[in-house]
């Protein structure tokens, strides 16, 4: 499974990598030179454009690119030309908003009639509280709130709630599903909408396989099915297991899990005893990767019902 390309970029990817030039000549590359701090990214169709940019705030890397170098932006702007196919995947006459991972967040048509809100500060965590937090990878806006939404209709509706999930046991020596409620109890189904998978697919393709590749130095070739996710409240939960301890799923590698609905029920976070008390709970749309070798439980939903989307890479 390789990663997609994509002839226009959209809030939820990463930027692609590539190489600016500066008018000078001089060179400098997006990805090893300005990740690590907030972006705006501006591509003015005309240097009259460019003058009406909004001053850049301490800490933000403000970028104007475009085909051509684009000169007269003010102060604290940087201006470079970079290759026109990259300059139509980020579209003219926009400011974009990227995140320290250079990761989209917004575009705003210029002129902007207002500058951008600026994201709050996150106060970083000493090494104490760091010690103790499960090697795990968090990826933002994998799946759009639309798409969620419709995930969710279609687990409840189309699907009719989905089937209560079972477990394989031994029994007299051959394996069966049956449901254990001191393992686990949530309702769950395949999706039956192939457009649905189809673009499941293709943000994970997009979104997740490149962060994943990047953080684990991993190449996913094979993903399980997608399966989409209740569970109920005072009634869902999964206790403390790995997701590769059988022989029939022993090729998993990573386990891959997308919150739907995150703010919507209370409970239902992730934990990792092995690595400390702390709970996780992406926001929605976003993936949780962890190794399937790290035990991990899905904690009691107390209200509310809690919606997700899982499969396994390999």
């Amino acid at each position: 499974m390789n990663a997609a390309a994509s002839a226009h970029w959209l809030p939820g990817d990463r930027l692609p990598d590539v190489r600016l030039r500066a008018a000078d000549g001089s060179g400098r590359t997006l990805h090893a030179e300005f990740a690590g701090a907030p972006l705006w990214l501006a591509t003015p169709v005309d240097a009259q454009a460019a003058a009406h940019l909004p001053s850049p705030p301490a800490g933000v890397t403000a970028l104007c690119v475009g085909a051509e170098v684009t000169e007269g932006a003010p102060a604290g702007w940087h201006a470079f030309s970079a290759d026109a196919r990259w300059c139509a995947g980020v579209g003219a006459g926009l400011l974009w908003q990227a995140d320290a991972n250079l990761r989209l967040l917004a575009s705003h048509p210029l002129p902007l009639h207002a500058p951008p809100q600026i994201a709050s500060v996150v106060a970083p965590l000493p090494g104490e509280r760091t010690l103790a937090i499960a090697p795990v990878l968090q990826i933002p806006g994998v799946f759009e709130p639309e798409l969620c939404a419709a995930l969710i209709r279609h687990l409840e509706v189309d699907c009719g709630g989905g089937d209560v999930s079972a477990v394989l046991v031994l029994q007299d020596g051959q394996q069966r599903l049956q449901v254990d409620p001191d393992i686990k109890q949530r309702r769950e189904v395949n999706p039956r909408d192939p457009q649905l998978e189809a673009r499941m697919h293709e943000r994970l393709l997009r979104r997740a396989l490149p962060e994943i590749a990047r953080a684990f130095n991993f190449e996913v070739r094979r993903r399980d099915p997608f399966k989409l996710l209740a569970y109920p409240e005072d009634a869902g939960y999964f206790r403390a297991h790995r997701d590769n301890e059988t022989p029939d799923v022993a090729y998993r590698r990573f386990a891959l899990s997308v919150n739907l609905n995150q703010g919507e029920y209370v409970g239902g976070e992730f934990r990792y005893p092995e690595f400390g008390p702390h709970l996780f709970s992406p926001p929605t749309g976003a993936a949780l990767v962890f190794s399937c070798s790290l035990l991990h439980e899905v904690r009691p939903v107390e209200r509310g019902t809690r919606y997700a989307m899982t499969t396994f890479l390999a």
